[in-house]
């Protein structure tokens, strides 16, 4: 690579026009993907472009960024950032889908003693770990998650001039009329003296399909609030440090409509919009249903400490697997052409590293090169273990490729990763993830979710919102009321209740969660 372009790395999705810088810091990874699915057609430029585009194979990396990312084609790179305890505090949403009118989802506490030694203390609020968010089908659910994800895309999309947004209005009223989005969050920005402050942001951003409306960033202290900056149709406003910034003043004469300013400031800064911006582009995560921990292969490889916390984690869910581990197999087995196995092994040689490949049906390898420059394949297998007999040593074990494994086995496999970097003491971030016990057995859901829980405290910046069905969960001495909300669909509008608000109708905190959701008094539930 050039070490003289800044920027010498790009990953292009021609598709909605996603671009992503990466400097010369960051770890080369090579992707692959296959033919006829919808995000096949990256680009990668590394000094030149390598078409990317192959039947049977998803993936192939080389290397691996710093720190994990889920999902099918997250083209995100993930830099050193200056303060990971990021917390979400609230979210309004309007005329976002099938929700029209203002909704308010919010990760502040109420005053419930229940299980109150696990929430965090930050900035004189107590703030949950956890949301779990019920309803029927088409009730709005998912469209709140899809609403999180869209927001990340505003800030952080890079879009050709004129290029459509990706907004959805609700269609029956909203048609013509713009969404509005408003987060506050925080983050954890580190002191000279070793100690972390918490900075606490308001960002609000109203826009149609065509152009950005109106948008502002506020930083919200203690006892008054600081306007970083403030645009609508006449442009965009500075103040503070920012209006004598020279960067912040040229990227405000030349802001297409179609741009955040937080996403173009954020990218090209430092201070405090930079921490802003980095909340989205690093600490933000959503994780669809089918989603996959892409970096396990490479992780496991290279990281014993994880390694031991996954196989850990399958042995105490009970799902057969005794620990994860690499079998060597042929070359000539690969279910890819061989000019292409050639391609890959060239870039190694030119690049080092590994290459990590993924087929289209679940199963991963690893390729490197050995002393001779040859390469050697490693696939990743689930290894078992079965009694015979009485005896200690009537055990028999055998291996399995990991497409062979259940479904549901490997939904937690891919959801495991998600404790073990909230658990790491630099590593914190939110996790939003759609459908969680989606395959899962309600136990496995339920290990999930306590061993999330388990050993929380005040200083702890963990969250997980999550999405589900899974009525199990639905206990006070697993989560709080103000952690449950109900998502209901009213007229044609999405609703959005957290389980405390229904006070009134005798949902106290020693109250049957479970038995008033499914008589309907607290809604969430089909009207069947």
């Amino acid at each position: 690579m050039d070490d003289t372009d800044e920027h010498a790395i790009r990953l292009h999705r021609e598709a909605d026009g996603l671009t992503v810088r990466l400097n010369e810091r960051d770890r080369l990874y090579y992707l692959l993907q296959e033919v006829g699915q919808v995000e096949h057609g990256f680009k990668l430029l590394r000094g030149r472009i390598a078409e990317c585009s192959l039947a049977g194979l998803r993936r192939v990396w080389v290397d691996w960024p710093r720190q994990p990312q889920w999902g099918t084609f997250d083209a995100r790179i993930l830099h050193d950032l200056d303060g990971r305890l990021m917390v979400l505090r609230y979210l309004r949403v309007q005329n976002w889908k099938s929700y029209y009118e203002p909704i308010e989802f919010t990760m502040v506490a109420t005053r419930e003693r229940r299980h109150g030694e696990r929430l965090a203390k930050v900035s004189r609020s107590r703030i949950l770990p956890v949301a779990a968010i019920y309803g029927a089908n088409a009730s709005g659910k998912s469209t709140l998650v899809d609403a999180l994800e869209a927001l990340r895309s505003l800030v952080l999309e890079a879009r050709p001039v004129g290029a459509m947004l990706r907004l959805t209005p609700h269609l029956l009223k909203g048609v013509g009329e713009s969404t509005a989005f408003s987060i506050e969050f925080v983050a954890g920005a580190p002191q000279s003296d070793g100690t972390v402050k918490d900075r606490v942001f308001l960002y609000d951003v109203v826009a149609d399909r065509r152009r950005i409306h109106r948008e502002s960033l506020v930083e919200v202290r203690s006892r008054t609030e600081e306007s970083l900056f403030e645009r609508d149709e006449n442009g965009v406003e500075l103040y503070g440090d920012l209006d004598e910034d020279p960067r912040a003043n040229a990227h405000k004469t030349v802001i297409a409509d179609n741009e955040t300013f937080l996403g173009v400031l954020g990218a090209d800064s430092e201070g405090a919009v930079s921490v802003a911006y980095g909340w989205f582009a690093r600490q933000l995560t959503v994780i669809r249903p089918g989603a996959e921990y892409v970096h396990l292969p490479s992780r496991l490889d290279v990281d014993a400490v994880f390694a031991d916390a996954m196989n850990a984690g399958l042995t105490r869910a009970d799902t057969g697997i005794s620990r994860l581990d690499f079998k060597d197999m042929r070359v000539e087995a690969l279910p890819m052409p061989r000019n292409e196995v050639d391609r890959i092994v060239e870039s190694l040689r030119e690049a080092g590293g590994t290459a990590m490949l993924a087929t289209s049906d679940g199963d991963h390898a690893l390729l490197t090169l050995d002393d001779d420059g040859e390469p050697v394949v490693r696939r990743l297998v689930a290894q078992h273990e079965v009694e015979t007999g009485p005896g200690a040593d009537d055990r028999r074990s055998f291996s399995l490729p990991l497409r062979e494994e259940s479904d549901g086995t490997r939904r937690f496999m891919n959801l495991l990763p998600i404790l073990f970097q909230l658990q790491e003491e630099d590593e914190r971030s939110v996790f939003v993830v759609d459908e969680l016990e989606n395959s899962m057995h309600p136990r496995l859901t339920e290990e999930l979710i306590a061993s999330f829980l388990d050993g929380l405290g005040p200083g702890d910046r963990r969250q997980l919102v999550f999405t589900t069905h899974e009525i199990q969960l639905m206990r006070s001495d697993l989560l709080r009321r103000d952690e449950i909300w109900m998502a209901d669909k009213v007229d044609g509008q999405s609703e959005l209740t957290r389980v405390s608000d229904f006070a009134d109708v005798g949902v106290r905190k020693d109250a049957d969660l479970l038995g008033f959701y499914m008589s309907g008094r607290i809604g969430g539930v089909p009207r069947v």
